[in-house]
C-alpha cells in the first residue's frame, strides 16, 4: 500500500495525522539533518514537532507528552546513545507514556542494535537519509 493511502487510513482510524517529535539529544548537533528529516516527514503526511537543539531525555519526553506525539525520532551524533535511550525510556515510563515509540538514527554501530532494541527502541534508522521503505517501516509502528 502506498504511503499516502496508509496516512489517510491512519487519519480515518485515529481522527488525526500520525504525529512525530524529531529531537536532537546530546551535546553534539545534527541540526541540519534534524530539519531535513522533519521536512521530509511533514511532506510525507506526518504532523511533525521539532525540539530545540541539545535537548535532554527529560526535555524530549516532556515535549513528546505535551504535544501528544506517537513517536519520538532522535538523531545521535555521540557515543552515549545507549544512555540517552535508557534515560528517555525511564522518563517515559515514569510519566506513564510507554506508548510513545522511539526511533533513533545517526551513526549507530550495528553492534549496539540488540542493546537498543532491548532497551525500548522501536526502530533504528541506518542514516539520516530516509526513503519510502523507511517511511513504511515507521508507519508499521502505528499498527
Amino acid at each position: 500500500m502506498q504511503i499516502k493511502q496508509r496516512i489517510k487510513r491512519f487519519i480515518k482510524r485515529e481522527g488525526r495525522r500520525p504525529r512525530i517529535l524529531v529531537s536532537n539529544m546530546g551535546r553534539k548537533s545534527h541540526g541540519q539533518d534534524t530539519h531535513l528529516l522533519a521536512s521530509l516527514l511533514a511532506e510525507t503526511g506526518f504532523d511533525v514537532d521539532i525540539s530545540p537543539l541539545h535537548q535532554t531525555p527529560r526535555g524530549t519526553a516532556r515535549m513528546a507528552i505535551e504535544n501528544d506525539v506517537h513517536l519520538i525520532c532522535f538523531l545521535c551524533a555521540e557515543d552515549n546513545h545507549k544512555k540517552l535511550v535508557t534515560d528517555l525510556v525511564k522518563v517515559l515510563k515514569a510519566e506513564n507514556a510507554e506508548n510513545v515509540g522511539i526511533i533513533i538514527g545517526g551513526d549507530i554501530p550495528p553492534s549496539d542494535y540488540d542493546f537498543l532494541y532491548g532497551a525500548g527502541v522501536d526502530h533504528i534508522l541506518n542514516s539520516a537519509s530516509i526513503d519510502s521503505q523507511a517511511i513504511n517501516r515507521l508507519l508499521d509502528l502505528f499498527g
